[in-house]
């Protein structure tokens, strides 16, 4: 993998603190961060936009999967969040729903941010400096949920509970994050 600046900038923090994960996402998608891949697609306001950028990119980055493989992974994870909030307590109508997904995925968008810099500032954890691993990602996404009383298990990346992440990761991890970073060192 080609050494990029996975680094967080101030023009990303203004974007999850307006609310605009979709600018998010998409900035971090052009330095081609292999995290985010599911999160622009979650988040993109327009499919057409979806099928543009994938169509357009590197096939290697997008691990050789189109359009309708990302949008699935997308819609499986507007799934997945719903049913992990109603599993947590959380009632509410389609809308607010839609809202606190919304709310869950502003929480997930700062804990990247906050676990890239803790990758920068510690400098020993992988290969490649703000580059996360599956560990990682997994990590962040537990806390995220957490705040908002969502199993660990409704991260897709961990949904077998009798199963060690580690070996998830094994087995799936390269279904959403072929190219993550090593959790040496973490």
């Amino acid at each position: 993998m080609a050494t990029s600046d996975f680094s967080i900038i101030p023009q990303e923090r203004t974007f999850v603190l307006n609310g605009d994960l979709e600018a998010f996402w998409k900035s971090r998608l052009n330095k081609k961060d292999p995290v985010v891949r599911i999160g622009f697609a979650l988040w993109v306001t327009d499919t057409v936009k979806l099928k543009q950028v994938i169509q357009s990119g590197d096939v290697k980055y997008w691990n050789n999967k189109g359009f309708a493989y990302w949008e699935f992974m997308a819609r499986s994870t507007v799934v997945n969040l719903a049913a992990g909030l109603e599993r947590g307590g959380f009632r509410g109508t389609f809308l607010q729903m839609r809202a606190k997904i919304k709310d869950v995925g502003i929480e997930v968008a700062k804990q990247h941010m906050i676990f890239v810099q803790q990758d920068f500032d510690r400098g020993n954890i992988g290969d490649v400096k703000g580059l996360l691993s599956l560990k990682q990602m997994a990590d962040y996404h537990h806390i995220a949920f957490k705040k908002f009383n969502i199993p660990s298990n409704f991260y897709g990346g961990t949904w077998l509970d009798s199963v060690p992440d580690d070996a998830e990761f094994k087995l799936y991890g390269d279904l959403y994050c072929h190219d993550c970073d090593t959790a040496a060192g973490y």
